[in-house]
């Protein structure tokens, strides 16, 4: 299953996220958590700022920043099922982004180009599923009206808005 769809109000913060960092020239990121099995966002996890590193042409997630936001999801019956981050000008997975990504069957890469004044349309970001030992161009998340828990998380644990 690598189709997901998205929370129109979850949506809106992501690309309020991104359009702050993308102001001041750095790339941004947050990870979408869903029920096991289930398409349906539910957790938009937003990236902090202990031990994750932002550059106008990089994103670091350390694993000590990852590491409170898979015990929250352990925690709370919900499983990481995409990364999205975004990107200066294009809508394209680096090299960096292909190897250093979440590599696991199903697992869904996103990124919104244009960070500085980012689209709140999915369809004009990039969508890729990690299939076998490769990253597949699929298609974008959908939205729906629903109430969507935003957190941010770091090394420093997980936050709820």
């Amino acid at each position: 299953m690598s189709k997901i769809d998205l929370g129109a109000d979850a949506l809106d913060v992501l690309v309020g996220d991104v359009a702050r960092y993308g102001a001041l020239g750095l790339e941004t990121g947050a990870l979408f958590l869903t029920p096991p099995g289930e398409p349906s966002v539910t957790v938009l996890a937003l990236a902090g700022t202990a031990d994750i590193d932002r550059h106008a042409r990089l994103l670091v997630l350390s694993s000590a920043a990852l590491n409170p936001l898979f015990a929250y999801a352990e925690q709370n019956n919900v499983q990481v099922r995409a990364q999205i981050h975004s990107h200066m000008h294009e809508a394209f997975l680096s090299n960096t982004d292909k190897t250093g990504n979440i590599r696991m069957p199903g697992f869904i890469a996103s990124v919104i180009p244009n960070f500085a004044t980012p689209s709140h349309d999915p369809a004009t970001w990039g969508w890729w599923a990690f299939q076998d030992s490769d990253w597949v161009p699929i298609a974008p998340a959908s939205v729906k009206a629903r109430t969507t828990t935003v957190i941010t998380f770091d090394a420093d644990g997980v936050r709820e808005h």
